[in-house]
């Protein structure tokens, strides 16, 4: 995509849901930061994008109310936090390995 943000009309489109649910989730799902312009026009960016077509897909697929999407974001933000604290660790450790055999 080359675009760098879209209004919330086309944002409607792309997920195929309403102007006034996309508001709604994001009065209730805390990870979705929307930019807004000093008019007060919504601005969503790609990251933005993805995640309401991934709120979209945790309700409609996986049933999850609007507070159980919240926490599964929660706990994959801890999740992924958790694998990088993990990777960092162990390149740590092989660096240290590496400086010893010198």
């Amino acid at each position: 995509m080359n675009k760098i943000f879209f209004n919330i009309d086309e944002v409607s489109q792309i997920v195929g849901e309403q102007k006034h649910t996309i508001r709604f989730w994001e009065s209730r799902i805390s990870k979705l930061k929307v930019i807004r312009t000093q008019s007060g026009h919504r601005l969503y960016d790609y990251e933005n994008l993805l995640l309401l077509k991934k709120i979209k897909r945790l309700l409609e697929i996986q049933k999850l109310t609007l507070d159980g999407v919240n926490d599964y974001l929660l706990a994959s933000k801890l999740r992924k936090k958790l694998v990088d604290d993990n990777i960092l660790s162990d390149l740590k450790d092989l660096l240290g390995l590496l400086k010893k055999s010198r």
